[in-house]
């Protein structure tokens, strides 16, 4: 009988777990909308630029030259990576165009901008 215990405490804890987990980075950015926006179902690497201009590769702040690093690591793991850009809609396009730039340097062929869909 303990072990059924048990075994209901760790599914219950799993699925609470799961169940609150809705933005794994946790940077707080205001995204672009968009009405034609798409899910992407393959493996990524996630940029985040924040209205200041900092950067983030999946939730880690790091400078331009580490994002081309990330992505060349990221790349050797698995070639079909597909590198999403995730700016605050408020930030310069500047910052955008170096994120992009930077990832590029990297390797990174296929590149993807992330929305808010529109309602």
């Amino acid at each position: 009988m303990p072990l059924i215990d048990i075994m209901f405490t760790l599914v219950a804890f799993l699925l609470v777990s799961t169940t609150f987990r809705t933005e794994p980075l946790g940077i707080d950015i205001a995204l672009p909308r968009a009405a034609t926006g798409t899910v992407q179902q393959q493996a990524e690497l996630r940029i985040t630029v924040t209205q200041q201009g900092t950067m983030f590769v999946n939730g880690v702040a790091v400078s331009e030259s580490d994002i081309q690093a990330r992505v060349r690591s990221a790349l050797l793991s698995n070639p079909n990576t597909i590198v999403i850009i995730s700016a605050d809609r408020r930030v310069s396009y500047d910052y955008v165009v170096r994120a992009i730039d930077a990832a590029r340097l990297g390797g990174a062929g296929r590149l993807a901008l992330s929305v808010e869909r529109l309602p």
